[in-house]
């Protein structure tokens, strides 16, 4: 199969996803999470199993403070409410328990409330954001240390500049989609999400490096054919494995999000890294390579003139 004959296709459509995704991210923003924004985190425990959380979020929409509450399911009887940026006050805390009372028996003393500072969230948030930085420094250094060694056209550095790129694709896709969902469900950029991106991060270099390797492979093994030839049939021989992995990941994603689809932290968590997955697979298979053999073509062509 000739994965490069649509290369401007893959482009194109990289392209234009991608943008959609930063318009998203931009036009409707991150719907930050409590942990990274503070605000109040209420735990309760019913006798019995809880109710559902439509039920709780009708018997509190008369409470003015809890606009927007978050309720997370915790097992079958345990129940997280989140508000963001909103400090609930001694009298607000006496009247969520009171209508809490009124969908459910709640068990005694079970009732606790929590307060998260948004100087912590803000913290938080630097901290996450210097995380992802260098973890993507990280694997540029790592790539172009891996492929030091490997043989002309493409230095090393253009391979780690590659995958980094395939990187970046691969992070700004899921945040637009959150970005979406935030604005007509609510989703919230939280530690799971964030957690999810980075898994996708190590997962789809891993992806990357595979292809990468056996490139470098049959460039020793092969003087004679051209660095194109050589990209599609390194293409060849790792995509079924790259899709068998990916497929196995979705797998385990599905029943993880059937389960636990009331639970909002782990919810979008299975969106985010079956998002991340899948264009990460596309990245790996259909971009990253591609990209190289497009670099050496336009350099060769600019060496011609």
């Amino acid at each position: 199969m000739n994965f490069l004959k649509y290369t401007k296709l893959y482009f194109a459509l990289a392209i234009i996803t991608v943008g959609l995704s930063i318009y998203s991210i931009f036009a409707y923003g991150l719907n930050m999470g409590i942990d990274f924004e503070g605000g109040t985190s209420i735990n309760v425990t019913y006798k019995g199993e809880a109710p559902s959380t439509d039920k709780i979020k009708s018997a509190l929409s008369s409470i003015e403070e809890m606009e927007g509450v978050q309720v997370q399911p915790m097992g079958e009887s345990e129940v997280v409410l989140k508000v963001n940026k909103k400090d609930i006050s001694s009298t607000v805390y006496q009247n969520v328990v009171t209508q809490l009372k009124t969908v459910g028996e709640i068990e005694d003393n079970s009732v606790s409330i929590e307060t998260i500072s948004p100087l912590i969230g803000s913290e938080l948030k630097n901290k996450t954001i210097v995380v992802v930085i260098v973890a993507l420094l990280a694997m540029l250094i790592y790539i172009a240390l891996a492929f030091r060694n490997v043989g002309k056209p493409i230095s090393s550095f253009q391979y780690g500049f590659s995958s980094t790129l395939m990187l970046f694709h691969d992070v700004i896709i899921p945040l637009g989609v959150l970005a979406l969902l935030g604005k007509y469900y609510g989703a919230q950029l939280s530690i799971p999400v964030v957690t999810a991106l980075l898994t996708v991060v190590g997962y789809c270099i891993n992806n990357t490096v595979v292809v990468f390797d056996r490139i470098r492979e049959n460039l020793q093994r092969d003087r004679k054919s051209s660095y194109e030839e050589i990209v599609n049939k390194s293409l060849n021989e790792t995509i079924v494995r790259c899709i068998n992995t990916s497929a196995t990941v979705i797998i385990a994603l599905i029943p993880l999000y059937y389960f636990f689809s009331n639970e909002e932290s782990l919810k979008y968590f299975t969106i985010t890294m079956g998002i991340g997955v899948i264009v990460g697979i596309f990245s790996s298979v259909f971009l990253a390579s591609p990209l190289l053999v497009a670099w050496n073509n336009y350099r060769q062509k600019k060496g011609k003139k």
